[in-house]
């Protein structure tokens, strides 16, 4: 059940917040991103982000996905975790099957040598609201 609510958020949402660190300070960046059907997002950045700096020598993520417009008291949202990796070569030619996007030309040697990369997230663990309970508790949906 919670596993399929959180299914639904991702899919019917376009923009992820990334959390990431460089060992010290923590960041957090809104991407689009684009799923495939075993639940990875890929998203494309710019690797001199401070996003992507951080993620060169700690790839381990929080992530949060909601739909801002909802009521208030009304919205469920997910939070997880796990890793991103840059994609390259062969894998660079299957990510490309499941980003989809207007604002960049992609092709493999655009993603090699322009001024974006296409990037994977691997979510590990996430959580929703229980919809069932009266106070505010997540639930582990993974």
């Amino acid at each position: 059940m919670y596993r399929t609510l959180a299914q639904k958020i991702i899919r019917e949402n376009k923009y992820l917040t990334l959390g990431t660190t460089n060992g010290v300070r923590p960041w957090v960046a809104p991407v689009y991103y684009c799923l495939d059907k075993k639940g990875s997002m890929y998203f494309i950045s710019q690797p001199r982000s401070r996003h992507i700096r951080d993620l060169k020598s700690h790839p381990h993520v929080a992530f949060a996905i909601f739909d801002s417009h909802a009521e208030e008291g009304k919205g469920n949202g997910v939070q997880g975790s796990g890793h991103v990796i840059e994609l390259l070569s062969s894998a660079l030619t299957q990510g490309l099957r499941h980003y989809r996007t207007s604002f960049v030309a992609l092709s493999s040697e655009e993603l090699t040598h322009g001024p974006y990369r296409l990037y994977r997230l691997q979510p590990e663990k996430m959580y929703v609201l229980d919809p069932r309970s009266k106070v505010d508790k997540r639930i582990l949906a993974t």
